[in-house]
């Protein structure tokens, strides 16, 4: 009964660190930075992708968005390579019988900071887009950034991965 308990449990939390990987991933391709803009009583918002060159931002705004923009997809891919690791130790884990407790110890490590990174990244691109293109003319005209759906999805997805890897480090899900 206890390995078929620690079976379930492995899948479980297998598939946990899988749908932290999807969320990542889909957090790549959705917007990072949202810019809403508002004229009197019209308002509209645009998006800003890592893969794209949203409405000329990056020319507005010089090296400043390209080098976080830079920084974000290197932290979104530090933050897959671990989930990969973590899913690979759960495959070797739960089908192979091999515990490679240092193998899931850096997994969660990567994990964790790739989704502390997105974080950073994120807003140090909402930051800097705030700094080159802000304008609060009162109730006439204002336009502003925030965070996207991108960074909060790499941010949750990382974190979520990270203790799905970790959990069976405990002895009570071992």
């Amino acid at each position: 009964m206890g390995k078929k308990k620690k079976s379930v449990m492995g899948y479980v939390l297998m598939g946990v660190v899988f749908v932290a990987l999807v969320l990542v991933v889909v957090g790549m391709f959705v917007g990072q930075v949202i810019a809403t803009g508002k004229i009197l009583t019209e308002s509209s918002s645009e998006s800003i992708k890592l893969f794209d060159d949203a409405w000329g931002v990056r020319e507005v705004l010089g090296k400043k968005v390209g080098v976080s923009n830079v920084f974000a997809i290197i932290s979104f891919i530090v933050t897959l390579v671990g989930l990969v690791v973590l899913i690979l130790d759960g495959v070797f884990r739960i089908f192979l019988n091999k515990d490679l407790r240092i193998i899931r110890m850096l997994g969660v490590a990567v994990t964790f900071v790739g989704a502390i990174l997105i974080l950073v990244a994120g807003l140090v691109m909402v930051s800097q887009c705030s700094e080159g293109l802000s304008l609060d003319l009162g109730d006439v005209a204002q336009f502003k950034y925030s965070a996207g759906a991108g960074v909060w999805l790499g941010f949750i997805g990382g974190l979520v991965g990270a203790v799905g890897g970790a959990l069976p480090l405990l002895k009570k899900f071992n």
